[in-house]
């Protein structure tokens, strides 16, 4: 192997010492925006309501969709406004984008509509 990348790869792995260094330390930060709402709520709790609303969501969306994709906007509506609801009930202040996600994750892994149904339903769901 030559002399210079030996020399290169030593000199690399100096850097990224110091940078990894820098970091732990707190000397080095790195300020990231992303764009979208914070919500307060806890990750635990957030997982605890989807996991109680799995449930529900199945259960709505079969006793209230015949099938067809032109009402299924309709049903995902009302049925995210129940969430809402139940959200806030427990004192949590959810994201509406959020709630539409946990909702289309959901309706994902009960298998009631078929993929490209459910994107144009959640596309429609205000």
């Amino acid at each position: 192997m030559p002399q210079w990348l030996i020399a290169f790869i030593i000199l690399d792995l100096v850097i990224t010492a110091i940078v990894i260094a820098l970091f732990v330390s707190g000397r080095l930060k790195l300020n990231v925006k992303i764009d979208g709402a914070v919500s307060t709520v806890k990750f635990r709790e957030l997982m605890e309501f989807t996991k109680d609303k799995h449930a529900r969501v199945g259960e709505y969306i079969r006793a209230n969709w015949s099938g067809a994709p032109e009402q299924l906007p309709a049903v995902l509506e009302s049925l995210l406004a129940e969430l809402e609801r139940d959200a806030q009930a427990r004192g949590m202040t959810v994201d509406r984008t959020l709630l539409k996600s946990i909702l289309a994750s959901s309706v994902r892994q009960h298998h009631l509509a078929k993929g490209k149904e459910l994107e144009q339903a959640m596309k429609q769901v205000a």
